[in-house]
């Protein structure tokens, strides 16, 4: 069998409760799974699990984490320019 570790955030947006799963490792044995739980929670990393593998669940949870991560802003030239006129704003006065 193989497992993977996962951490779950909840929050409420908009008056709603909302949980989104992260994947935070690839599957692998049983012991190096533990282990690596272990040491994310020795770090002071909460909320996480350690989740059998199922390779539908898997993929349906990557998807997700994907979609989230590519919807984030990029940043772009006028977003620097405006950083940069900031900075120098600052370090006039």
């Amino acid at each position: 069998m193989k497992y993977y570790v996962s951490k779950t955030d909840v929050s409420i947006v908009d008056g709603r409760i909302t949980a989104t799963e992260t994947i935070l490792t690839r599957p692998d044995n049983l012991r190096a799974t533990t282990e690596m739980h272990r040491r994310m929670e020795r770090i002071g990393i909460e909320n996480i699990a350690v989740c059998k593998y199922v390779l539908k669940r898997y993929k349906k949870l990557t998807a997700a984490a994907n979609k989230r991560r590519k919807a984030d802003k990029k940043m772009t030239v006028a977003d620097l320019a405006e950083i940069e006129a900031a900075f120098n704003e600052d370090e006039k006065s």
